[in-house]
């Protein structure tokens, strides 16, 4: 078995360009699965390097209501530190999740610095599927060789 079966993949966010002070977010459904990683592409889109003024995991029993979760917070004082970005090239921060200890959906917002607009993406890997027809439901695309 390969060590990566059982595990399906969903667009988060749409890569956009999203101008200061906007804010983007996706929700992910975590249902069926025991963890999730979530890949986030961060580019500067000016000529100088900006950090997000926000970068944030929430989790909620809804689809429609989130609470941060502890740890994933960029630049908090109980979060992470978000690395810089780059004003030549993309940055990737992937956050780690144990959904066994979550509420089932989860929301991943981003929000610019003022300094500049910002061209952000993100994705996430759903792993650890309780039952291989989850998964299936959510490898639409998947290649295996």
């Amino acid at each position: 078995m390969f060590p990566l079966q059982n595990c399906g993949s969903v667009a988060v966010i749409k890569p956009a360009s999203v101008a200061s002070n906007a804010t983007s977010t996706g929700v992910i459904d975590t249902l069926g699965f025991e963890e999730v990683k979530v890949c986030v592409l961060l580019d500067s889109a000016a000529s100088t390097a900006s950090n997000p003024a926000v970068l944030k995991l929430g989790q909620g029993d809804t689809s429609t209501a989130f609470t941060d979760i502890t740890g994933f917070v960029g630049d908090a004082t109980d979060g992470f530190t978000v690395p810089a970005v780059s004003a030549t090239l993309p940055t990737v921060v992937e956050m780690n999740v144990d959904c066994r200890a979550r509420a089932r959906w989860l929301q991943l917002s981003i929000t610019p610095s003022t300094s500049g607009a910002m061209i952000v993406g993100a994705v996430a890997t759903l792993g650890k599927a309780k039952d291989s027809t989850v998964a299936a439901a959510k490898a639409a695309g998947s290649v295996t060789g």
